[in-house]
């Protein structure tokens, strides 16, 4: 006989819970101040009530071994691999310093422009074009569309 609380059923259970405080507490918020609870909460909920529903039935059969056969590659040496890995992590964490030094809004496209033009080797024309076009998005949506005020970096700060 099957268990009826698994592993499955708790985790859905808390997703589930999870999602349904969040519709339940941005039930008396405005339009604009529940909107991203609601986008995010009402499918959740949904997707771990089927989940729920899938793991007390038993519909899927268990399977055994790994949900997905994960294996690192065997053509990149591993030095190579770390070294990349590192470069990475280092862009992730530039992006970061540069997001606090200028803010959100200035960072994204210097960003673009350096990655495009350092890490991806694109000639100009292209990283200036997808440069613009990441600034007009950042612009346009996050600030003529949503009016999202994003705060100053440190250095945009001190002039403020």
């Amino acid at each position: 006989m099957k268990a009826l609380v698994s592993s499955r059923f708790i985790l859905s259970f808390a997703a589930a819970c999870i999602a349904g405080y969040a519709l339940y507490a941005s039930l008396h918020w405005s339009f604009k101040t529940a909107l991203f609870p609601r986008v995010i909460g009402i499918p959740l909920l949904m997707l771990a009530l089927i989940e729920m529903a899938l793991s007390i039935w038993g519909v899927e059969r268990e399977r055994e071994g790994h949900a997905v056969d994960f294996e690192l590659t065997t053509t990149v040496e591993p030095a190579l691999a770390r070294k990349r890995t590192l470069v990475i992590f280092a862009w992730i964490l530039g992006f970061l310093v540069l997001i606090l030094a200028v803010g959100f809004p200035l960072a994204v496209p210097i960003f673009v422009f350096a990655y495009l033009r350092i890490a991806g080797r694109e000639p100009l024309t292209l990283s200036i074009v997808l440069t613009l076009v990441s600034w007009i998005f950042i612009e346009g949506v996050f600030d003529r569309f949503l009016h999202i005020p994003f705060p100053d970096g440190w250095i945009l700060g001190l002039w403020r």
